[in-house]
C-alpha cells in the first residue's frame, strides 16, 4: 500500500547547490537525504511527490549555507502489512 505524506522539514543547502533552481536543488537535496530509507511513522521513503512551501532561507552565524524550512509530500510504501498465503 503507498500513501502521501506531508512532512515539514528545515535544512541546509550545500553552497555548490546554490546555482541551480532553488526547488530543484532542494528536491535532489531531499532525494539524497532521505530516499530509499524508513523513517518511523511514515514507512520507505519512495519518491518526493511534490514541495508545497520553501520559506525563505537564512544564514546561521558560522554556517555558510543557508538553511531552509521546507513543507514537502512524500510518497511512502510498506506502511502496512497484509496476510500472507501459505
Amino acid at each position: 500500500m503507498f500513501s502521501l505524506s506531508k512532512i515539514e522539514h528545515k535544512m541546509i543547502l550545500p553552497p555548490h547547490l546554490l546555482s541551480l533552481p532553488l526547488v530543484e536543488a532542494l528536491k535532489g537535496e531531499l532525494e539524497r537525504l532521505f530516499l530509499d530509507k524508513v523513517i518511523p511513522n511514515l514507512g520507505l521513503c519512495i519518491s518526493v511527490y511534490d514541495i508545497l512551501k520553501v520559506e525563505d532561507g537564512f544564514i546561521v552565524p558560522g554556517e555558510g549555507a543557508p538553511t531552509y524550512k521546507v513543507v514537502e509530500i512524500w510518497e511512502s510504501g510498506l506502511t502496512s502489512r497484509g496476510k500472507g498465503k501459505r
